[in-house]
């Protein structure tokens, strides 16, 4: 295995479009889902969009987990993880095509399992810590809930957004597989920014609406693609331009899908109009520019060609959203606490806070912020929807105490340390760089808009967490057979 270093995107090598036109991923099969995105474009025209994707999303599911396993697998839960969007009402859940996919994969691991099919992984410190946070949810949901039923139900469908990580983590169990699932993570988080992007363009210039929530932020609102809503579609674009950045300096030449890349992940965080994602995008960027000038990996030329371009091509999609964009700041700054939305943001949290008060070691179960809210000006914020906490530190404190948030950051913790650990000693470690720089991107946009309850969260985490453990169990045995 090739270690990872500056100049392993030149052909590109790290990530090349062509590598998943092989017999992995046939030409073929790529036309065919994008005849199949096409055509449901057009019948969500005469039906309900919910009945059309989540039909194509289980039929691709199926067919992607049997017929190729695990890419196949993998596959269908990166595309179905950026899907959350579209629910079907089954015996009155909400079904997601994450929840079938990870459904699927799961059943289908089950019966490889018991004839006899076992991958080589190795389960770590951030593994068990998970499942001793899902655990003690459960156990906050039946012991301490004003009512255990629901909770329970919620904790089981919280605990089906975080499958993903286990599962992940389990099929990518050789580097082989982890180079596989980077590419296709990366290629299906810029495919995805081109959907965003041309549901803003046809919003503008045919006045449709798929992908674009009209009216949030305007008189053409905010584009949230195949995403729940525009914040979550900024947090992911977000992430993803920071991922390519990292891979685009890494790199000796200029790869043009990198550039390509950027541009269209950088215009889908700047459609979605998401104040919170914009600002971590930003902050993250400079510290990664600081970083990388002093390291050497930041190099003039490549900086100021990828500035003109952004510039060239990114100026004209901001401008066209009017006074829209910029008012997403203004209000922010003239408005402060009267901007509605701020305002409802802060009701709700306070109303968190007074919650967790009451209960700050036990919390009272997932989701339970909609069985003990009884604020009548919040609630009518809400209207026929279900109250939810957007902050995730709050969130956790609320539903799971002191103890559930002690255990999932250090969940962070115990990722963070290995990766550390695994870009000084092992490959990949671009890679590696690229998805902390992303999480990072999360932690700061999260902040206002909760993404750890979506399954394209814990896909991600689920990679950074299996490359770690791959390079640094690599790195031990180069150690140990110098040793011999």
């Amino acid at each position: 295995m090739q270690q990872s270093s500056p100049g392993s995107y030149a052909s590109p090598a790290g990530i090349r479009m062509a590598s998943l036109t092989g017999s992995e991923i046939t030409p073929l099969l790529i036309l065919l889902c994008a005849a199949a995105i096409l055509a449901g474009l057009l019948l969500s025209v005469f039906v309900p969009p919910a009945y059309v994707f989540g039909v194509m999303a289980l039929i691709f599911g199926v067919v992607s987990v049997l017929v190729r396993w695990p890419y196949g697998a993998l596959l269908a839960m990166v595309i179905a993880s950026l899907m959350p969007r579209v629910t079907i009402g089954l015996g009155g859940w909400n079904v997601r095509p994450e929840h079938y996919v990870v459904g699927l994969v799961s059943v289908v691991l089950c019966v490889r399992w018991l004839k006899g099919e076992r991958s080589q992984i190795r389960w770590n410190g951030a593994d068990k810590l998970l499942i001793a946070y899902v655990a003690w949810s459960y156990t906050t949901s039946a012991l301490m809930s004003p009512d255990p039923k629901m909770t329970l139900r919620w904790a089981l469908l919280n605990n089906l957004v975080i499958l993903p990580y286990w599962l992940v983590r389990y099929l990518v169990s050789d580097e082989r597989t982890l180079r596989w699932m980077f590419k296709v993570f990366v290629l299906v988080g810029i495919t995805e920014s081109a959907y965003a992007v041309m549901s803003f363009v046809s919003q503008r210039l045919f006045g449709t609406s798929f992908g674009v929530e009209v009216g949030q932020y305007g008189a053409f609102g905010g584009t949230y693609g195949t995403q729940v809503e525009a914040n979550l579609l900024g947090s992911y674009a977000g992430c993803l331009a920071i991922i390519l950045l990292v891979l685009y300096f890494s790199s000796d030449r200029k790869p043009r899908w990198l550039f390509g890349g950027i541009v269209l992940a950088t215009a889908a965080l700047i459609v979605s109009l998401a104040r919170s994602a914009l600002i971590s995008f930003g902050f993250v960027s400079i510290v990664l520019l600081f970083l990388g000038v002093r390291r050497g990996f930041v190099r003039g030329r490549k900086l100021l060609l990828l500035g003109l371009t952004l510039a060239l091509f990114l100026v004209p999609i901001a401008e066209s959203g009017g006074t829209n964009f910029a008012e997403r700041f203004t209000n922010l700054s003239e408005q402060g606490i009267e901007d509605e939305t701020t305002m409802g943001r802060i009701m709700t949290l306070s109303a968190a806070i007074q919650d967790i008060s009451q209960h700050p070691v036990f919390g009272t179960g997932a989701g339970s912020f909609a069985l003990t809210l009884r604020d009548e000006m919040v609630l009518s914020i809400y209207g026929e929807f279900r109250p939810w906490i957007g902050n995730p530190v709050i969130r956790i404190l609320h539903d799971t105490g002191v103890l559930g948030l002690v255990l999932f950051g250090l969940v962070a913790v115990s990722i963070a340390k290995q990766a550390k650990h695994a870009i000084a000693y092992g490959a990949y470690r671009t890679e590696i760089i690229a998805l902390l720089a992303g999480c990072l991107v999360y932690a700061i946009a999260f902040m206002s808009a909760d993404g750890t309850m979506l399954a394209f969260f814990w896909v991600h985490l689920g990679i950074l967490a299996s490359a770690v453990v791959l390079m640094n169990n690599d790195s031990l045995n180069v150690l140990s057979r110098g040793e011999r």
